[in-house]
């Protein structure tokens, strides 16, 4: 038996990822989330994950107990990667073209 550790698809972690944060933000209007595999700065493979929210000012503690949150549901199968939470959130501002 191997003792290396599979590593999870992206498609397998946001299925997760996603389930959680869709539990956790319906009040702050959570729309999808997204990962991706990463190297950090000295060659680890990471997880990236970015949820997209349609309202603003989502509390920094609950991103936070989230991010907790996903670790332990993602350790618990396996998936050792370190995990980065990113939000995103429409644009409200209005880009304006440069006229000459």
């Amino acid at each position: 038996m191997s003792t290396e550790t599979e590593i999870m698809t992206e498609d397998e972690i946001n299925r997760i990822v996603s389930k959680l944060l869709r539990e956790r933000f319906k009040d702050f209007k959570f729309q999808r989330s997204t990962v991706q595999s990463e190297q950090d700065f000295d060659g680890s493979s990471i997880l990236r994950v970015t949820a997209h929210f349609r309202k603003r000012d989502v509390p920094s503690d609950r991103l936070i107990d989230a991010l907790h949150d996903i670790r332990a549901k993602l350790l618990d199968k396996g998936e050792e990667r370190f995990v980065f939470l990113n939000s995103e959130f429409p644009e409200e501002q209005v880009v304006e073209e440069d006229v000459e």
